[in-house]
């Protein structure tokens, strides 16, 4: 990152005022997110943050690589200011590091949402997939990437993240996300809805 973990959760905070400004729904307050101290093995559990709602803290997982801790510290920070669904979560992480005036916040979210876009395009339609990767994908990025996926090699097919995914499937049906995990990519619908309301 290009600052450290305390100036980030500040530029958070700020970029939350600053989206809270504008809106009703979200109460704007200062918060601490909390680095975990055991985030390299819960890198194992592919789980990048958590929201304790015992504690209302948010914590974040601080072995990922740098540019998603922005976006997951907002995401985390979303639940603390009453978000409970995972993909709404996700989309308000979205549009608070769009608030930011920091590029490298902006750029986190911006990132992150479009590795979920992707993921559902790869789904949807191969060739158009691949198309775009080849013509319109930033090579920043996708070089970004490529060092994401040679870092999650040594974390991706383990018993934990499978024990660790059900169990959280599990506990999102519960509280009524009837897409379990899958929740957190709805938020491809919510983005392109957004994006749809600024053209109308």
């Amino acid at each position: 990152m290009p600052c450290d973990y305390g100036t980030m959760a500040t530029l958070i905070n700020d970029a939350f005022d600053s989206y809270a400004s504008g809106v009703d729904y979200i109460s704007s307050f200062r918060s601490s997110p909390k680095p975990i101290a055991l985030s390299e093995p819960m890198t194992y559990t592919h789980i990048s943050g958590v929201y304790s709602f015992f504690t209302g803290e948010a914590n974040i997982n601080v072995n990922y690589p740098d540019f998603i801790v922005p976006f997951t510290m907002a995401h985390e920070m979303s639940h603390q200011r009453g978000i409970a669904r995972e993909e709404e979560a996700n989309m308000v992480a979205f549009l608070v590091c769009l608030n930011s005036n920091n590029p490298y916040v902006r750029y986190s979210g911006l990132s992150n949402v479009l590795s979920y876009v992707n993921s559902a395009l790869y789904r949807a339609d191969k060739e158009l997939y691949k198309r775009f990767r080849n013509y319109y994908y930033p090579s920043e990025l996708a070089k970004e990437n490529s060092a994401y996926s040679l870092f999650f090699d040594k974390y991706r097919e383990n018993v934990a993240n499978n024990v660790t995914n059900a169990v959280n499937n599990s506990f999102l049906q519960s509280q009524g996300q009837s897409q379990g995990t899958k929740s957190y990519g709805l938020v491809v619908d919510l983005t392109v809805s957004y994006y749809k309301s600024l053209t109308q």
